[in-house]
């Protein structure tokens, strides 16, 4: 009996160690699939993370290039190309005949700046998609670069300009528009152009060159000198022309100037620019190539942007 107890005990203890692994075979299974289920959970999270981090990556590839532009407003398109585009011929075509007309040197007008700049142009689309009627060159030195060579400094010393510290500059130029197109719609679509492109680069001195219509200075003395004592630059933006491009003439007294008629003989970008607030800087240069007398104008971007974000087609007066 003795004997028969221990062998049943032995099976006893066999039976209990062989259901101890059984159990402990079903807690691994349940553990398996306790670890299956989160990893079915996991997946789940991570396909989600996937396509949301897909959906991001897809996003940052189309959103637009904050020097990107494309405003469409009645048969007009307002764009920015820049000098590869097949547009800038037409670009460079219509700056010749407005600069150039009776000069048949060039066939377009074209310098080393085209290629660093941007063309913001006005398209009528009723003609043809590739109508160019105005365009303006733009050319932006952000904040963060260190250093950046200007049309403006080969007829002004702009050195007050690029010493402000942390300002995002753009110099916009050879700004032109159809000569069947000058009844003031354009100019205004080209700035309301401008002030989307300002907006989305963050730009905070808006500067450039603007033109009375003749290389003879002495022909604009009341109006430069209104300039002069009504609209001149503060001291801390200050610019002067350079020196061997100089118009030398005497500012004529303050009080000598009937201030309405000198407002009115300006042109009428100059005008435009002071009725948003432009500064102008003091004196002018004489500019024999495109026989015009240019003076530096100086713009606040808000300045701009409070007038011409939301544009009409008031005609300028």
């Amino acid at each position: 009996m003795p004997f028969q107890l221990k062998i049943k005990q032995q099976k006893n203890k066999e039976n209990s160690q062989s259901f101890s692994k059984i159990e402990k075979f079903k807690s691994i299974l349940d553990k398996v699939k306790f670890a299956a289920r989160n990893v079915i959970y996991v997946k789940n999270w991570s396909d989600s993370l996937q396509r949301s981090l897909d959906k991001k990556i897809y996003l940052s590839k189309h959103v637009l290039n904050p020097r990107d532009l494309n405003i469409n407003l009645s048969c007009f398109s307002i764009k920015i190309v820049n000098d590869t585009h097949p547009l800038i011929h037409k670009v460079k075509e219509l700056r010749q005949k407005s600069f150039f007309k009776n000069s048949g040197e060039k066939e377009s007008d074209s310098d080393e700046f085209d290629k660093f700049c941007d063309h913001l142009v006005v398209i009528d689309k009723s003609i043809s998609k590739d109508f160019v009627v105005g365009t303006y060159r733009l050319l932006l030195k952000p904040k963060f670069l260190k250093s950046q060579k200007f049309y403006s400094q080969s007829e002004f010393n702009i050195k007050n300009l690029l010493n402000s510290k942390n300002l995002t500059l753009l110099e916009a130029g050879r700004s032109c528009v159809h000569e069947n197109y000058r009844d003031g719609r354009i100019i205004k679509l080209l700035w309301r152009g401008l002030a989307t492109y300002i907006s989305n680069n963050h730009v905070d001195l808006i500067f450039g060159c603007a033109s009375f219509p003749s290389s003879n200075y002495k022909l604009f003395i009341k109006q430069l000198s209104y300039l002069y004592h009504y609209h001149r630059t503060p001291d801390y933006l200050c610019t002067e022309p350079v020196e061997k491009l100089k118009a030398n003439f005497d500012v004529l007294k303050k009080n000598s100037l009937d201030v309405n008629e000198s407002f009115r003989q300006l042109p009428p970008l100059i005008k435009a620019y002071i009725r948003v607030g432009a500064w102008i800087g003091p004196g002018a240069i004489v500019d024999k190539k495109f026989d015009t007398t240019d003076v530096l104008i100086v713009l606040n971007s808000k300045k701009i942007l409070k007038k011409y974000s939301q544009l009409s087609f008031q005609k300028f007066s």
